[in-house]
């Protein structure tokens, strides 16, 4: 044997059919184990949580029975200690009640006596018979209803008790004599003992019944005057049983406890019987791990899943105790009238993860019967599948082996093979010049510069030499002036001559008829002079100019535009084979989904930008007085970002815009105030004090004109009564010219333009305090909202005397919900919100001191801020367009931190914030259509930003800016009047 043959020792071999055959039976082995792990980890998932779910609602229900037990006979045991009950002092008290008590021991089922202990010793007992068990046991009649039991502590022998037995109609059946053996003293008993010490309800037990052998509660209350005990006796029996149906798994143990520990129920029932008869269960009867739940419990643990494996020494536990593993449960039992109880409940563990054992073995025993089913028909399929392949196999080994040698190195030696790879290889290069065009749909949103792109793509994709491109009109049915090119040189624009006719363009010819068109232009035809087919015959060796036109169409098969292809005439080689035109007519596709797609953008761009500029126009057109005021300030704007843009040092050095942030910037500024479409035009434009929808000084001139009449029929009545006419013609003109004077004064408050001092207030309080008689209803007429106000301010009826300025109740509008801001509000906007909307008291309004508005009017109007900010935040705004809200938001913020509406400083502000309040607030200092102010002088109005800057209103650097590059006196050019540019 030869070296080479043997120095690379192989390893074990498999064919193709035992490799898959193995690997089918590893993968399905993998999944199975995965799928039976992943089904027994969320089977058991399931139990467990199906399990907490199970215990949080057995506890709620345990808390409503208790509440269904204690709630009730409480509340029972208040009426009976403060009603007749309590007065009875012996058998023949009680039988005109019986009627009561039997009804309430019927609608109180969970009582089972009602116990009446009285000062003296002497006692009786009510019980309602509710089974045969009752009646044998107390010895009672056929037909027995009711029984009562009396225990007097002189008149019998101490051993003896009486009982009367009544009917359902309470008819007497008998009188019966017990003598017991135990003896009976009340004195003994701890309800009666308890209750007679508190001060309230008390609960004695669980105890044996002293009539039955039962486990039992009595709750018992002093009399209101302490001559008499009334319990309850409860039977616990009922709760142990509901436990006991309440258990999750049939192995499982649940028992109730009072804080300090006294069980008051278990699932296995309180009383048990031994040797020694009847008694109560202490802790020492309890299961081993219910006793090791209460002392955990008692050590402070509270949970709903503390797992006890079995031989954890931990547990305190023996080995024959702890068996099994269990789930433990503590829960409290929250109440509100009393100290909670708890539950401590134990579920074996292999009870509730029976049915998960039971999966996993039935999911073990199908995987392996699914192996054995299906690896024999899977090792029978590869063999059929394998055999075409190994006789290929075969094949081309032996082709292999004569062309050793022989052939020039290649892709494969097949030939089909070779051919199939360069194939593949050839379509991937076409997708990628595919896929390079549809990647010009994010490009440029210059659509002209676009369409130049597109075209020079196509011709170098295509290897065209020139090329034309021409886009439909919006009807679709006309080319437009497009593009066209020759080799390297850029695209330029083209437009058809009139004087050609339509078919002289494949184009065109090709729009027509709805298909390609291929064509060749020779020296001597007619078009060759054509501007497109020109250049293509400049060199005179080239004989003839070939083309294709194709109709550009979009997703739904409309024509959208179209391309002509140019290549120069070549001898050995046709124009355009039809493989070739087959591949253009796919890139014509792949062009017209980046042109229709681009045109979709920019039609969506447009679009927006119209509904912004609507959106501002309608705000300004909303107020006369404000008017132009969305479309000036993005003027400015404007102007101090470019110039911000130019600056090359200081703080503004590294202050760069592009494209995206050019229009963040823009649009910000033409949303800057859209928050004003939620502002009353009668708050924005509130040009006297107390306007609202109309100016309310009339009506207070017409009170004025009523006292004046009242003045004159006053004046009139005197002199019928005997008066000096001269002398009350004196006193009127008086009165008369005060009244004048008095409204002049109001008249001139209202206007608001001087700044009011406080004896103005004083003389305005004081004419305000004049009286005058209304004798109509002011109720009558009035809107919904009005009418509601009147009535819960309560108007007085007319006639009444009023004031003549006042600030009524009704004049309050109160702030709804949805107009007050919590101060942990999403947008962190810090604000003093006044209390109400509105206050549109008289008086209130025109003691404003300065101009016009009052605080809750002025929180209105910059409540605009908010409002855009909040809008602007719920836009699903772009990347690039993300800081729209805060640009256009913090124009009325300070650089000191004192602004609205959220308090930022100027380290927390942008560049472009910063420099929106700058043009925010040039525009309204020098706008001439505010209703509360005249505008100003280019001098006056940067005179007071000078001081803006000194107080740290506005950015320092910006300003000095703003001014650095004249926008004041440019903006003046276009925008003011000729007289306030004083500059």
């Amino acid at each position: 044997m030869s070296p080479d043959k043997t120095s690379a020792p192989r390893g074990p071999r498999l064919g193709l059919q035992g490799y898959l055959g193995t690997t089918f039976f590893v993968l399905s082995l993998a999944i199975g184990a995965a799928l039976v792990g992943i089904g027994y980890y969320t089977v058991t998932h399931t139990v467990e949580t199906a399990v907490e779910a199970q215990v949080d609602a057995i506890a709620r229900d345990i808390k409503r029975d208790i509440a269904d037990t204690r709630m009730p006979a409480r509340s029972l045991l208040a009426g009976l200690s403060q009603g007749p009950v309590a007065q009875v002092r012996s058998d023949r008290d009680l039988v005109p009640l019986l009627p009561l008590l039997q009804a309430l021991l019927r609608a109180y089922d969970m009582v089972d006596e009602i116990l009446i202990g009285l000062d003296n010793g002497d006692s009786l007992m009510v019980k309602l018979v509710r089974d045969e068990e009752d009646l044998r046991f107390f010895d009672a009649p056929s037909g027995s209803a009711l029984i009562v039991r009396q225990t007097h502590a002189e008149r019998l022998p101490p051993r003896q008790r009486e009982y009367f037995y009544y009917d359902g109609q309470l008819r007497p059946l008998g009188r019966w004599l017990d003598d017991e053996s135990r003896r009976f003293v009340l004195f003994d008993r701890p309800w009666f003992q308890a209750a007679m010490k508190a001060s309230g309800p008390v609960e004695v037990g669980p105890m044996v019944s002293f009539n039955r052998h039962r486990a039992g509660l009595v709750i018992a209350q002093k009399s209101r005057n302490g001559q008499a005990v009334i319990g309850l006796a409860i039977d616990m029996g009922q709760l142990s049983a509901r436990l006991a149906g309440k258990l999750p798994t049939p192995g499982s143990l649940l028992a109730l406890f009072r804080p300090d520990g006294t069980p008051i129920a278990l699932d296995r029932g309180l009383m048990f019987q031994d040797n020694s008869g009847w008694r109560l269960r202490d802790l020492e009867d309890f299961s081993p791990i219910i006793r090791l739940g209460l002392e955990k419990y008692q050590q402070g643990l509270r949970t709903s899943s503390l797992r006890i494996e079995k031989g954890d020494a931990s547990t305190g536990l023996s080995v024959m105790e702890n068996g099994r593993d269990w789930l433990m449960v503590l829960e409290e039992l929250e109440t509100s009238d009393q100290p909670d109880d708890f539950l401590v409940m134990a579920i074996p563990r292999d009870e509730m993860y029976a049915g998960a054992n039971r999966f996993l073995r039935d999911a073990l025993l199908g995987m392996g019967g699914l192996l054995l089913l299906t690896v024999p028909i899977v090792w029978l399929v590869a063999r059929r599948v394998t055999t075409p392949l190994r006789f290929m196999t075969e094949r081309t080994r032996a082709t292999r082996q004569s062309a050793r040698g022989r052939l020039a190195p290649r892709w494969s030696l097949l030939a089909e093979v070779d051919d199939l790879m360069r194939n593949v290889e050839s379509m991937r290069e076409n997708q990628h010049k595919i896929l390079s065009i549809i990647g010009m749909i994010g490009g440029d949103r210059d659509f002209q510069s676009l369409l130049g792109r597109v075209l020079k793509e196509i011709m170098t994709v295509t290897e065209s030499e020139g090329g034309l491109l021409m886009m439909l009109d919006e009807q679709r049915k006309v080319f437009e002036s497009g593009l066209c090119g020759w080799d390297d040189d850029p695209p330029r624009p083209f437009s058809p001559p009139g004087d050609i006719p339509r078919e002289a363009y494949a184009i065109y010819r090709a729009l027509d008829e709805y298909r390609y068109i291929v064509d060749r232009i020779t020296r001597d035809d007619p078009r060759a002079p054509l501007a497109v087919a020109a250049p293509g015959l400049a060199d005179p060796a080239v004989p003839w100019v070939d083309m294709i036109g194709l109709i550009l169409r979009d997703r739904m098969g409309e024509p959208l535009g179209g391309i002509c292809l140019y290549r120069r005439g070549r001898t050995d080689k046709d124009g355009f084979d039809p493989d070739e035109i087959d591949f253009i007519e796919t890139i014509a596709a792949a062009a017209a989904i980046v042109l229709e797609t681009q045109a979709l953008v920019k039609s969506q761009f447009d679009l927006r930008d119209a509904l912004i500029h609507i959106l501002a126009g309608a705000i300004d057109t909303k107020s006369p007085y404000t008017g132009g005021h969305c479309a000036r300030v993005p003027v400015i704007f404007q102007m101090l970002l470019e110039a911000a843009h130019e600056t090359k040092d200081g703080p503004l050095r590294d202050f760069r815009l592009d494209t995206a942030s050019r229009e963040e910037a823009r649009l910000a500024a033409w949303l800057h105030d859209c928050g004003k479409v939620t502002t009353p035009e009668y708050v924005m434009d509130k040009a006297t004090k107390l306007e609202t929808l109309y100016d309310r000084i009339h009506e207070i001139r017409t009170r004025f004109e009523v006292l004046k009449r009242d003045a004159e029929i006053a004046g009139l009545r005197a002199m019928l009564d005997g008066a000096d006419p001269q002398e009350e013609q004196r006193k009127l003109i008086a009165a008369l010219k005060e009244l004048d004077d008095d409204f002049a004064f109001v008249a001139a408050c209202n206007i608001g333009g001087e700044h009011m001092e406080d004896r103005d207030l004083e003389r305005l309080a004081a004419i305000g305090r004049r009286a005058w008689v209304r004798t109509l209803d002011k109720r009558l007429g009035v809107s919904r909202g009005e009418l509601t106000r009147l009535e819960q301010a309560g108007a007085p009826e007319a006639p009444t005397r009023e004031t003549l300025l006042a600030d009524r109740p009704e004049h309050i509008i109160p702030r709804g919900e949805k107009d007050r801001l919590p101060a942990d509000n999403p947008w962190g906007f810090k604000l003093d919100v006044p209390e109400a909307l509105y206050n549109r008291g008289e008086l209130y309004n025109l003691s404003v001191r300065r101009g016009t508005l009052t605080e809750e009017e002025r929180y209105k109007i910059n409540d605009h801020i908010t409002r855009t900010i909040m809008m602007l935040e719920g836009l699903p705004l772009p990347k690039h367009l993300r800081r729209v809200p805060e640009i256009a938001g913090a124009h009325h913020e300070t650089m000191d931190g004192r602004g609205y509406p959220r308090r930022i400083t100027r380290e927390e502000m942008s560049w472009e914030a910063r420099m929106m309040a700058i043009a925010d607030i040039f525009e309204a200092l020098t706008a001439g259509d505010r209703p509360y102010k005249t505008s100003k002088t280019l001098s006056e109005a940067l005179k007071i930003m000078e001081l803006f800057k000194e107080r740290h209103h506005i950015d320092p650097h910006l300003y000095d800016l703003f001014l650095a590059a004249e926008i004041p006196r440019r903006y003046a050019a276009k925008h003011l009047k000729p007289e306030q540019n004083d500059l």
